[in-house]
């Protein structure tokens, strides 16, 4: 099983945690400080909606330390980040294009300090989001997707918060018998895989506590 957390919000000495984190990438891109700093506080406010139970800071908290950890194995851990950062950025429950419009926004806030194969690479990590499915065949590719899901993969009581955080996001616009439909549907999809995880080392670690996490949430256990 992986370790992460799954709350509404981060403490506050975390967040400032995250802010400088945030604040030192955009600096590094060569983003102008007070610019960086608007940045910040929308990625802040569009974390921290209301209905946001699990898609919130805490998430991009987890990401960016599974980031930390395989640094060594990104191509372009930078560019990889801001795609950590912006790939929520965009949350509303009932829109089939969130990926979309949070790549839209990355590409609109970056296009002045980024080329255009690194910004279509951050497109593509955000966008492998719909779905679930690597866009490019690429290592890069296939952690970002992992790290997204390594949820799955927590301890049973973590992927119960976890299982109950979403129906907390889902209820503000489905009733319960459908969200339970479509829910069962998504719990069976990703079984029917024959991967859940892409990269080699997640699936050879976490591939089995996944799929019994996902088999007890299927089963009402």
């Amino acid at each position: 099983m992986i370790d992460l957390l799954v709350k509404r919000t981060l403490s506050k000495e975390k967040e400032a945690i995250l802010e400088n984190r945030f604040l030192s990438l955009c600096q590094a891109l060569g983003v102008p400080f007070v610019q960086a700093q608007e940045y910040y506080q929308q990625l802040y406010d569009l974390y921290h909606e209301e209905h946001r139970h699990y898609h919130n800071l805490v998430h991009i908290s987890n990401f960016l330390n599974l980031l930390d950890q395989y640094k060594a194995q990104i191509e372009a851990p930078l560019l990889f980040e801001v795609a950590i950062w912006y790939h929520d950025a965009i949350y509303t429950v009932k829109a089939k294009d969130n990926e979309r419009q949070s790549a839209n926004l990355a590409q609109e806030l970056f296009e002045i300090y980024l080329d255009v194969p690194s910004l279509e690479y951050v497109k593509e990590l955000i966008l492998s989001t719909e779905g679930h499915y690597p866009r490019i065949e690429k290592m890069d590719t296939y952690f970002f997707l992992d790290f997204d899901l390594s949820i799955l993969a927590a301890s049973t009581l973590t992927y119960k918060l976890y299982s109950e955080a979403i129906w907390q996001e889902y209820k503000t616009a489905y009733v319960k018998l459908l969200y339970k439909m479509g829910r069962k549907k998504v719990l069976k999809n990703f079984l029917a895989r024959e991967k859940i995880y892409f990269s080699s080392v997640f699936f050879e670690k976490y591939e089995e506590m996944a799929r019994k996490n996902l088999k007890l949430e299927l089963n009402g256990k």
